[in-house]
């Protein structure tokens, strides 16, 4: 089945890169948790700069039941928020396969209590900063990796198809057909970079250094 229409659960910078580029090449919807957030995203849209220079409009809402049903849902929280997205989104988005964002590993389970979705698993490299409710920038253009979770119904294929959607819309994806080794390398990676980061207080990312000085 085509993807035609997509959803974001979580527009932070991640949510908002996903939701800027998707809604160029699908009917794009976001689930917000502030009234405010969705009404500025439904009068302004959203815009991309930096690597992308977007335009997207967007439906937006608090309520996943102002937002009909969809045929892609990717959950683009915190690892932490999963939990209280995954009850939001129960009983809803019936014909939606759902793709999860976070670093780390176990959020799929999180949601499949909740739903009897098809899941895809996925981590994404590229990263941005959010500037408003309504503007993001695109700063570091790696892909995001995706595979269908062992423990759900999607396939390959469908893995395929999403990562074919987020590429002509100007991402880059790859796909795996057992993504767990490359969630454990992305698991590991941040484990070292992250706390040097945190340590030391210095950006991950040339240009951020750049704009510092």
């Amino acid at each position: 089945r085509e993807i035609k229409r997509t959803c974001v659960v979580g527009a932070g910078a991640i949510g908002s890169l996903f939701a800027g580029h998707l809604g160029n090449v699908a009917q794009m919807k976001v689930l917000t948790r502030r009234k405010e957030h969705a009404a500025l995203l439904n009068t302004r849209g959203l815009k991309v700069r930096g690597k992308s220079a977007l335009h997207a409009n967007i439906q937006a809402a608090t309520d996943p039941a102002a937002l009909g049903d969809v045929d892609l849902l990717i959950i683009a929280t915190k690892a932490t928020a999963v939990e209280d997205s995954a009850k939001l989104i129960a009983g809803h988005f019936p014909s939606a396969t759902v793709m999860t964002v976070q670093n780390g590993l176990g959020c799929e389970a999180v949601v499949a209590r909740h739903g009897n979705w098809p899941i895809v698993s996925a981590v994404t490299f590229m990263s941005g900063v959010r500037h408003s409710d309504t503007e993001v920038e695109y700063e570091l253009d790696t892909a995001t990796w995706m595979g269908p979770w062992a423990g759900g119904s999607a396939g390959y294929a469908d893995v395929q198809q999403i990562a074919a959607l987020i590429e002509r819309s100007g991402l880059k994806a790859k796909a795996f057909p057992d993504l767990l080794p490359a969630q454990w390398s992305k698991l590991l990676f941040n484990s070292c970079v992250n706390s040097i980061g945190a340590l030391t207080d210095l950006p991950h990312v040339q240009a951020f250094a750049q704009r510092e000085k």
